[in-house]
């Protein structure tokens, strides 16, 4: 029959003291946790508390979990574990030994495959690749049984078979090509050819381009006789004001130029001219008077005595050319000028009323000074306007 139950309570301290009656169960009041005595083990034997901190003696854990816990063996170990399926899972002795079976002090297996390293005895070290010797390692360098080194070398190899199993070929290619072999054995000694129509002349090359007596080459071609020969250049030459070029004619025999120095021995055209800023855009012909709002305006009143010329239409030479904002106005020579009136041959020619126009003169008496324009080259009938040559500067 059950018996009574009797209940204590007391430290840690007090509790491995106490010898309790059997069945009987005391609270330990530091560990708050129960302890069962026996009537004859002092301290009884202690529950597990969910919290307390105590030792396990001779206790078996069946499938436990243990969360944020250090686990200190000291000289024991654990026994039954299986082998290991996850990368945190612990290991046994028997799985690792298995894993480094393949493994020993000289040598590697993989598969089918053995790396093995021996120490010759001569100070050097060699690799043998499934028991054949693949390469030997000493203070000396390294030397090849058999493959080639993949990838960049630094340092020195010597000996045609050392780095060279198969000799190769080196070639230029491009503008300049030629081929050479190398095997390590000697120097490379390459022909080079330059491919045709590769020179670019003015850009690949400088001085001549083509020999004395020659009839053609790159930019020049044509034929030469005994009667002379005829040639096509082509060659950076313009026929604009253009720096540092060769000049060239147009379709017209015509080219522009700046400053330049020659002796003139003809013109093409027949009057001197010179460039004044003028208040209006004057056409060709038009009699201009010195006055207005700049240099010079076209003439509105008889005989007046300011004459400066007639806008020249194209000048043999034109003084002054650099006024951008000037007319070319004619001194001397032979210009197309405007008229009204009956004129003839010979007329000394002076100004009219009418804007611009010059008229002859027509008394016997000498006319004012100044007031002439020029002689008149041609004849012209009727009252109305129109367009002689005048010689002027002729009085």
């Amino acid at each position: 029959m059950p018996t009574t139950v009797q209940f204590r309570r007391g430290t840690t301290a007090q509790n491995d003291a106490f010898t309790g009656a059997a069945g009987e169960i005391s609270i330990d009041s530091t560990l708050n946790t129960l302890r069962v005595h026996d009537n004859s083990t002092a301290g009884g034997q202690a529950l597990v508390g969910e919290t307390a901190t105590q030792t396990l003696t001779n206790k078996t854990l069946t499938s436990p979990t243990i969360n944020s816990a250090t686990i200190a063996m000291g000289t024991n170990k654990i026994t039954g574990m299986g082998d290991p399926v996850s990368a945190q899972d612990a290991a046994t002795k028997a799985y690792v030994d298995g894993e480094l079976s393949s493994l020993s002090s000289n040598s590697l297996t993989q598969g089918d495959t053995n790396w093995t390293i021996t120490d010759s005895g001569t100070g050097s070290i060699v690799a043998t690749v499934d028991n054949t010797t693949h390469s030997t390692f000493a203070a000396a360098g390294i030397t090849l049984a058999q493959g080639n080194f993949v990838g960049n070398l630094t340092g020195n190899a010597s000996g045609s078979a050392a780095t060279l199993a198969t000799a190769r070929a080196i070639a230029l290619t491009g503008d300049v090509t030629g081929t050479a072999n190398f095997d390590g054995s000697a120097g490379i000694s390459i022909a080079t050819t330059i491919a045709a129509n590769s020179v670019a002349l003015g850009t690949d090359t400088t001085g001549n381009y083509v020999g004395a007596g020659a009839t053609s080459g790159n930019g020049i071609s044509g034929s030469v006789s005994s009667e002379g020969g005829t040639f096509t250049v082509t060659s950076n030459a313009t026929n604009a004001n253009t720096g540092s070029t060769i000049v060239f004619r147009d379709g017209s025999g015509n080219f522009s130029a700046g400053v330049i120095t020659a002796t003139t021995t003809a013109a093409r055209y027949a009057d001197l001219a010179e460039r004044y800023t003028a208040d209006a855009d004057y056409e060709s012909g038009t009699v201009l008077v010195f006055g207005g709002e700049a240099e010079v305006t076209q003439t509105t009143s008889k005989y007046d005595k300011r004459i400066a010329g007639i806008v020249s239409t194209d000048p043999a030479f034109l003084m002054n050319e650099s006024l951008e904002d000037g007319v070319s106005v004619g001194l001397v020579g032979r210009l197309p000028c405007k008229v009204v009136g009956e004129v003839r041959k010979g007329d000394l020619m002076v100004s009219s009323d009418t804007a611009g126009h010059a008229e002859a003169w027509r008394d016997e008496s000498n006319p004012p000074a100044g007031s002439v324009i020029g002689k008149a080259l041609e004849n012209k009938t009727g009252a109305g306007a129109d367009v002689i040559e005048v010689v002027v500067g002729r009085i």
